[in-house]
């Protein structure tokens, strides 16, 4: 994507979808919830949502594959590169990242919400 078409103004919509490793028991599956909630005390976040994956129908479009996703919502990039340094955040990634074999990430910047 050129360079000069991506958006740097406005509040930044973090999507991080979480591929755990296929050995772990239900209970350390269940338990993984603990790294989403050591992440809710960083001051830069406005919203976090997280939950595992859908059962929707299956279309060629949808990706079910992996086990939970997250979304943080900042208010600015400013905000999530901060975030991204933030000892909380490296201290949980630190900690449970012995649990999934794959992250992926999509950052956006929300050009809209529902209603204006």
């Amino acid at each position: 994507m050129p360079e000069n078409i991506i958006a740097e103004k406005g509040q930044l919509q973090h999507f991080v979808m979480f591929w755990l490793k296929p050995q772990l028991t239900k209970t350390e599956i269940a338990d993984f919830t603990q790294f989403f909630e050591s992440l809710k005390p960083i001051k830069y976040i406005k919203t976090l949502n997280y939950g595992l994956a859908a059962n929707t129908p299956v279309r060629p479009v949808t990706d079910n594959s992996f086990t939970y996703a997250l979304t943080i919502t900042f208010a600015t990039i400013e905000d999530h590169n901060a975030y991204q340094e933030d000892k909380t955040h490296l201290d949980a990634v630190e900690k449970f990242s012995k649990n999934w074999y794959r992250v992926v990430v999509h950052d956006i910047i929300i050009s809209s919400t529902k209603g204006n």
